[in-house]
């Protein structure tokens, strides 16, 4: 197999998101944990941030699934238009990252270590997706 721009985005992209399984092993852990419920008198129960949780780790195993395919499917998946699309799927799957910290503390991550985890998690896909761009952007002028 030849080392190319694809190859090597392809490579970028499985490293970044195998550097953040475990922060995606953690949603999925919080569910059914009763140090992640909420108050007693929140309308839809103390167990309903559970809900949430959930709901979290599926778009992101949904954006992680869209992301193979197009990086792994067929040559036509890649197009301009599915270059411009997977962009702001990372960037809505990465951006809670790091869109709260600023305004409220709280929401930052919880050490420096899921700090930097957070960050390599985000800068190794969001590479591959720029490394790739080329050829995404010369597939819709190569003849078919």
């Amino acid at each position: 197999m030849k080392l190319n721009k694809l190859v090597a985005s392809r490579i970028l992209i499985v490293v970044g998101f195998l550097v953040g399984w475990e922060s995606l092993y953690q949603t999925f852990s919080h569910i059914g944990d009763p140090l992640f419920m909420i108050s007693p008198d929140h309308p839809g129960g103390a167990d309903h941030s559970w809900y949430h949780v959930l709901r979290e780790g599926v778009g992101s195993v949904a954006t992680i699934c869209l992301v193979l395919v197009v990086f792994f499917g067929k040559d036509w998946f890649r197009t301009r238009a599915t270059w411009y699309l997977t962009l702001i799927a990372l960037i809505g799957y990465y951006a809670p990252f790091w869109v709260g910290a600023p305004f409220n503390p709280a929401l930052a991550a919880p050490t420096w270590d899921a700090e930097l985890r957070h960050i390599l998690q985000a800068a190794i896909p969001l590479s591959g997706l720029f490394l790739a761009r080329k050829t995404f952007f010369d597939a819709e002028s190569a003849p078919s």
